[in-house]
Parts: C-alpha cells; sequence; structure tokens
C-alpha cells in the first residue's frame, strides 16, 4: 500500500477571519491542495475528500485515486473564542485504525463558496510545511430523517437459510443531501483495509434511501446508484436492508453519535 502524501488524521485549518463563524453544518467538497515552505510550492487537485458538519458532529472521508488509498474519520466539534474546537473518536488509514479521542483547535476562514482552512504541519526533514486546502460549499437545504452521523453497531447477511455476521467498523454521515461512508476491514487476503465512499442521497415518503456514490475506494462502484429500505428506531437508531444482486439480504443497524 502506498501512502497518501497529504492525509492528516485530523482537520487542518488555522488562519484569521474576519467575520464570527456561527454555523458550519453542511457538506463540504474539496476542491484543492497547496502545500508550500521554502523548498516547496506544490498545488493539488488528486484528492477525493468530502466533510459533513451536523449538528454538533462532524465526518471526512479521502480517497486518493492514483496512490488507491483511503482514509476516514468522525467526531464532535463546538465553537470557542472563534476556534473550531474539534474532537476526532476515532479514525482509520489504510491498514491502520485508531479509537483513542484526540482533539485539536482551528481557525478557518468562510467564505461565499465554501471555507479555506491554512495549518503548518512538519514534513520530516523539509521542515514545516504551510497546507491551504478549499473547500466548496455543495448540496441542498433539503433534510432527511438521518441527517447526522452514524455508526454501525450491528451487521450481517442472511444467505439462504445461513446468517453470515460481519466485524467491520463502519461510520455514515448523511447533510445537505450528501452522504458519506467509512469501512475499516479485513478482506479477502485477510488483510485489514480502509474504504470509504461518497455521494448523493434523497429519501421518499417510503423511507426508500437512494444513494448515487460519486466517489469511491471500489471503482466499480463509482457512478451507481442503489436504493435501501431504511426503518427508523425513534431518532437515535435506524436499520438498512441491502438486496445483493447475488439474493443475499444485508441487514445492519446504525446508531446516532451525539
Amino acid at each position: 500500500m502506498k501512502k497518501i502524501a497529504c492525509i492528516f488524521l485530523f482537520f487542518i485549518a488555522g488562519c484569521s477571519t474576519a467575520t464570527e463563524l456561527n454555523n458550519l453544518n453542511g457538506a463540504y467538497l474539496l476542491q484543492q491542495q497547496n502545500m508550500k515552505n521554502k523548498d516547496v510550492d506544490t498545488t493539488t487537485f488528486e484528492n477525493r475528500q468530502l466533510k459533513i458538519y451536523a449538528g454538533n458532529v462532524m465526518m471526512y472521508v479521502l480517497f486518493n485515486p492514483s496512490q488507491d488509498a483511503s482514509a476516514f474519520a468522525v467526531g464532535r466539534y463546538s465553537f470557542a473564542s472563534g476556534k473550531l474546537a474539534e474532537n476526532i473518536l476515532y479514525n482509520a488509514t489504510e491498514n491502520l485504525q485508531n479509537n483513542i479521542a484526540f482533539s485539536d483547535t482551528v481557525q478557518i476562514e468562510k467564505n461565499d463558496s465554501g471555507y479555506v482552512q491554512v495549518t503548518s504541519r512538519p514534513m520530516g526533514a523539509k521542515g514545516a510545511v504551510k497546507v491551504t486546502e478549499t473547500y466548496l460549499a455543495a448540496g441542498a437545504n433539503a433534510t432527511s430523517l438521518v441527517d447526522g452521523v452514524w455508526k454501525q453497531v450491528s451487521s450481517y447477511a442472511l444467505r439462504g437459510n445461513d446468517t453470515i455476521r460481519h466485524n467491520d467498523i463502519e461510520y455514515k454521515a448523511f447533510y445537505s443531501g450528501y452522504f458519506s461512508y467509512g469501512d475499516y476491514y479485513t478482506d479477502t487476503l485477510q488483510q485489514k483495509r480502509t474504504g470509504i465512499s461518497y455521494g448523493t442521497f434523497s429519501m421518499d415518503s417510503s423511507h426508500n434511501l437512494t444513494e448515487t456514490i460519486t466517489a469511491s475506494t471500489w471503482p466499480e462502484l463509482t457512478g451507481k446508484t442503489f436504493v435501501l429500505g431504511i426503518t427508523k428506531s425513534g431518532k437515535d437508531s435506524f436499520t438498512q436492508v441491502t438486496y445483493n444482486p447475488t439474493g443475499d439480504k444485508e441487514i445492519s443497524v446504525y446508531e446516532r453519535i451525539k
């Protein structure tokens, strides 16, 4: 597995803003990333990243197609004295995971199209590098019953008379008509892997959730649309049912991160 050149297991940010930041709720797509110091000045459009902020929780997913590398993180965030404090509860990158919480306090500059975040991070022998990322606000003002960030607490497949339990670690987020999916799982070679997908979604009056994937660790999924059956159990839990082409029935239960 190759390493992503600029995956950080926390949100990168930092630059003063002239206006008070009051509300970051929404979905944001990474547009470009610039890395600069006395030896380097490089702008890349390679990383595919979606960040979702919803209420006091957040999730990001990141995929670098050329390096076949993926990462995601979930946590809570809050504002204090004009700063954005992020408390990451879980993150996974490639074949590594971390469920020990850590915090980072940042400042961002919001604008009409989204926001810009700037920070200085160590870069080995080259010293510190200034990283500037530009994000575009995406989606619409539509709301849904599944808006928020969710952790999978149970997952299994029904294959004929057999019940096959899954033990992967999975999170999903929904907001502004966008969704993200992060999965830390064991592949067919018994190796740990991180996989992500993100895209757009809608829900009809029968609670059928339609997801269209626009970026994914798995190339065969990009551009595909899936219809999932959703059953809510109060405001903080839902069950998702998927029918595979093989005839298997996949059932996953999610609980809201608060």
